[in-house]
């Protein structure tokens, strides 16, 4: 028998090893026996502590059981002896404890995994073994398939000791098992999606040098902590609340809570009912927020996957090809104004204030994206820039919007026209008013897009050390200080100066009460920046693009003699 057993765990392992070699990679470094152990045993304990926790909160009081009126509405009475009766609700308790369970399963393994992921990634890095990994036959998939799976195994096998626990409260407080396992479902897909992100995050942010594991860590408790439906906005915002399973919660407990008096979850309200997407009721079911949830997840991890192969196997490529970020920029827009079509919740202003700061929120992430190599750009700068045949132009032109190593600002204005387009579109819901004043922030905005772009690109054009520090400064700099110094010297919509807001990308704020007489020049200024940095862009490319006896002959470079 044990033979038997021996061959069939050894033929499990091989069948493994030849199905995903990193993914064994990753569970035999993991699985030692005292780490098992160890693992296993913090479990147990855990669940224990958390069950004491929860039984200091066990609502029980003396009383009678047939003039009690918690007995009609869920409160079990027992008889402790002839003259006393205890009331106990132990429902209320038993659906406390599940509600509590789900969170923390849902921290431990999102926040958890993804510290690890990107652990094991930082370590992996300094030691130089993913570089041998990335020269391996494995395809990219194959191997960051294995580190999203292997790499968290503890925290996974963890979780299986405390599914007993998690089934076993749900039941208890009368949930159907059915609802248990979709919230599952949900948590699997949401793990798959941030490990994505995990992975993604840790290939990209190398340069903080181990930092980064508790950097992005952090943000995601700090988002999944602000995606309470109690803060629910209805309006294109929504859209973060499909990036947490909690989403679903008050859709789970919503057929028991009305039986329960005094219980408080976390995590719970009743806006959730109001929820809607293209003027679709997806609150009202938990199978349409299940699977409008699910849905999400799937679409966006398939997109973050775009990056992590690309920059896997070439570190200098830009995270995402020009053409795909036309794709993904009409796929967000498209999912992100679905929020802003409702049924009378929210108020134009409102929802139109939230489109355009997420516009201008996005196309910072999407010159981060689209932003190519230096090495790259000189090259491109050298070898395809300057044809003097018509064809030659054309090629130019065809490589500023599809070729990777190629300036990014055209790129970045056709993916202007490519959001602007549904956007001007909803607006024409609006009233005539909030339309008129959207169109013109969205104007603003689109020119200060392309001025942050062309700084950022001329900035990048200089040989420089430290060019990651160098484009975080170029966007979040013009992005914050202009803010910063209206803030402090008290320039505010209505006063003084106020056509300085349209600077700033909260332009929305105080467009409506500025004269078109005071904004017809600040947009003059817009359109000037964006043709002075695109001139002074095209001659640093000059610069770059020349060659060394170019540069001889004119005499810029100094060449010793002897």
């Amino acid at each position: 028998m044990g033979k038997a057993q021996s061959s069939l765990v050894n033929r499990g392992i091989e069948t493994l090893g030849d199905w995903n070699p990193q993914l064994m990679r990753e569970i035999q470094g993991r699985l030692k026996l005292r780490s098992v152990l160890l693992t296993v045993f913090l479990s147990l304990v855990a669940q224990g502590l958390f069950l004491f926790w929860q039984y200091r909160t066990l609502d029980y009081r003396w009383g009678n059981c047939e003039t009690a009126e918690y007995r009609k509405i869920g409160v079990d009475c027992f008889q402790v002896s002839p003259e006393q009766f205890l009331l106990v609700n132990w429902q209320g308790w038993w659906l406390r404890v599940f509600s509590w369970s789900c969170i923390f399963l849902m921290f431990g393994l999102i926040v958890g995994g993804t510290f690890l992921l990107i652990s094991d990634l930082s370590r992996e890095d300094r030691h130089g073994t993913l570089t041998f990994i990335s020269l391996s036959p494995q395809t990219a998939r194959t191997i960051l398939l294995g580190k999203m799976l292997g790499a968290p195994f503890l925290i996974y096998l963890a979780v299986l000791f405390a599914l007993p626990l998690h089934y076993m409260t749900g039941l208890a407080a009368e949930i159907p098992a059915i609802r248990i396992l979709g919230f599952d479902v949900l948590l699997l897909a949401s793990c798959c999606f941030y490990y994505s992100l995990a992975l993604l995050m840790g290939l990209a942010s190398n340069w903080l040098n181990g930092f980064q594991a508790w950097l992005w860590s952090a943000g995601i408790v700090l988002l999944l902590l602000s995606l309470k439906q109690t803060s629910l906005t209805y309006s294109s915002i929504d859209w973060l609340y499909t990036l947490s399973p909690s989403v679903i919660f008050p859709l789970i407990y919503r057929d028991i809570m009305p039986t329960l008096t005094g219980v408080n979850l976390p995590l719970y309200s009743h806006r959730l009912a109001d929820w809607q997407w293209f003027l679709v009721p997806i609150g009202r079911s938990v199978v349409g927020v299940g699977l409008f949830v699910l849905a999400h997840f799937g679409l966006w991890t398939w997109w973050l996957w775009r990056p992590l192969q690309r920059r896997f196997n070439n570190p200098t490529i830009s995270l995402l090809s020009k053409k795909q970020s036309y794709w993904a920029t009409a796929c967000f827009f498209v999912c992100l104004l679905g929020f802003s079509f409702n049924s009378g919740n929210n108020s134009p202003s409102n929802m139109m204030t939230a489109v355009i700061l997420t516009h201008f929120l996005w196309f910072l992430l999407m010159v981060v994206l689209l932003l190519p190599h230096h090495q790259n750009l000189e090259d491109w700068a050298r070898f395809r820039r300057n044809y003097p045949s018509t064809k030659g132009k054309t090629q130019r032109f065809h490589d500023l919007v599809w070729a990777d190593n190629s300036p990014t600002w055209i790129a970045i204005a056709i993916n202007l026209g490519i959001a602007g387009l549904p956007i001007l579109l909803w607006m024409l819901f609006l009233p005539e008013n909030d339309s008129r004043v959207g169109i013109a922030a969205l104007l603003f905005n689109s020119t200060l897009i392309l001025i942050f772009t062309l700084f950022n690109q001329v900035m990048l054009l200089r040989p420089i050390s430290n060019r990651n520090l160098w484009v975080m400064a170029t966007l979040l700099g013009p992005t914050i200080l202009p803010t910063f110094v209206l803030a402090m010297l008290g320039i505010n919509p209505g006063q003084a100066w106020e056509s300085l807001i349209l600077f700033t990308p909260f332009a929305i704020a105080g467009i409506e009460k500025i004269p078109a007489f005071s904004a017809l020049p600040i947009f003059g200024i817009h359109v000037g920046l964006v043709a002075g940095l695109s001139w002074l862009q095209n001659r640093k490319l000059t610069q770059l693009g020349e060659s060394t006896s170019q540069q001889l002959l004119r005499g810029d470079v100094y060449v010793e003699q002897g």
